[in-house]
């Protein structure tokens, strides 16, 4: 359908609509389409699509088919809630439009289409919450309309940047239906049910623009800190624990008179998990998307420490990385595949890497630490070198006697 015949319900054309939001697009979060060479499976949908990005994709047509069912359910059935609903729906759709940034895939549908999208794919949503967080138990709802193995793939879907809804639209089918208390409760034990993966201290005041943020590649000049494994890290006298912060930028490091200690935040690493990682990357990669680029930091930093198996096994005997993969084989192959382009925001562990850099670059420490990791390592070395230090003492007190004897 062409954008100058498109009639919307109230009269307004597309282009009017365009022209009407085209000078405050960049002032408000929306739901990005992935940047076009970011082409992998990690960004589609398995089993659900929510939104209008993947609308009718073949292979999600299946769950299309039945998520009537769960408008019926929340409604029990009643036409006059569904029309209550839809309305309220149909009443925010312009505002709904505008939650998108791909506004020619959005105008493909009329507002009474994309209301009901929008309003079944919520209804969708509400009922996944009421699964995860109520004591309820619907499982016997989605065992005949999803497939209860189906739910973890369910759980992946929903986190993907391009299948998405707005969230106001959720609270408010989730609040007509239990208040505005219970509601907001429901929500909150939703999310704290799904795996916990990454968060980000958030600022008071969101950047506008990335002009401050100094990007660079690996091979910046400007980029003096070397990278360093863990098992590098540890023979330089660096022990690593886990941080008490779970925010991505709670690394910490702290030197101490001969050894320093890097704080690392706890992770449980999943397949889940890093389609999440990889879908947040390519969110803050999109442009307006006003972040500070602390998932693509933190996970460089992380892949920088990571290089082998024994990094890996390092981090999980500290308690650092939860791994729910089969074996540390597939855990590894995740890792290395999480793509940072290159890409780093230079500012946020700065002053980590300079910490690591001035311990490693002291005589002293290293010195130490190379003493301990070569001479060390066993018991029976330590236990020789205290009974050379033992015959060393009688020797000298021998010697000292010889030449002082006692009256």
């Amino acid at each position: 359908m062409e954008n100058d015949k498109y009639n919307r319900t109230n009269g307004t054309t597309l282009p009017e609509l365009c022209r009407r939001y085209d000078g405050s697009r960049q002032r408000r979060r929306q739901i990005h389409r992935r940047p076009l060479h970011l082409q992998r499976s990690v960004y589609d949908p398995a089993i659900v699509s929510l939104g209008p990005y993947h609308h009718g994709r073949p292979e999600l047509r299946d769950v299309d088919q039945v998520k009537h069912r769960f408008l019926d359910r929340l409604t029990s059935g009643d036409p006059a809630k569904k029309n209550s609903l839809y309305d309220r729906v149909l009443e925010r759709i312009d505002e709904i439009r505008y939650c998108y940034a791909d506004f020619e895939c959005v105008g493909r549908y009329d507002d009474r289409a994309l209301a009901l999208m929008i309003l079944l794919d919520a209804s969708f949503i509400v009922s996944l919450v009421e699964v995860l967080a109520q004591d309820v138990d619907f499982s016997a709802d989605w065992q005949f309309c999803i497939g209860g193995g189906n739910l973890l793939f369910v759980i992946r879907d929903i986190m993907l940047l391009e299948n998405q809804i707005p969230l106001h639209v959720i609270k408010m089918i989730i609040k007509s239906q239990h208040g505005d208390k219970l509601g907001e409760e429901l929500l909150q034990k939703f999310v704290t049910c799904l795996p916990r993966l990454l968060l980000i201290e958030q600022n008071k005041t969101l950047p506008t623009t990335i002009s401050g943020i100094k990007l660079a590649q690996h091979d910046d000049h400007n980029f003096n800190q070397t990278f360093r494994s863990v098992t590098h890290l540890k023979e330089k006298g660096i022990h690593f624990m886990p941080s008490s912060s779970l925010s991505v930028k709670g690394i910490k490091f702290e030197s101490g008179a001969i050894s320093g200690r890097l704080h690392i935040p706890i992770r449980v690493v999943s397949p889940i998990s890093f389609v999440c990682m990889s879908n947040m990357i390519a969110y803050e990669m999109s442009p307006g998307s006003e972040t500070g680029f602390e998932i693509l930091s933190y996970t460089t930093f992380m892949k920088s420490l990571i290089e082998g198996p024994a990094d890996m096994k390092e981090l999980q005997e500290k308690g650092i990385l939860i791994n729910k993969y089969q074996n540390n084989e597939q855990l590894l192959e995740e890792i290395k595949a999480l793509d940072t382009f290159g890409l780093d925001n230079l500012d946020i562990f700065k002053e980590v890497r300079q910490q690591i850099e001035k311990h490693c670059r002291s005589r002293t420490k290293t010195w130490m630490a190379d003493l301990r990791h070569t001479q060390f390592r066993s018991p029976w070395t330590i236990a020789a070198l205290l009974g050379a230090m033992f015959l060393l003492c009688l020797a000298f007190m021998q010697t000292y006697f010889t030449i002082h004897p006692r009256k």
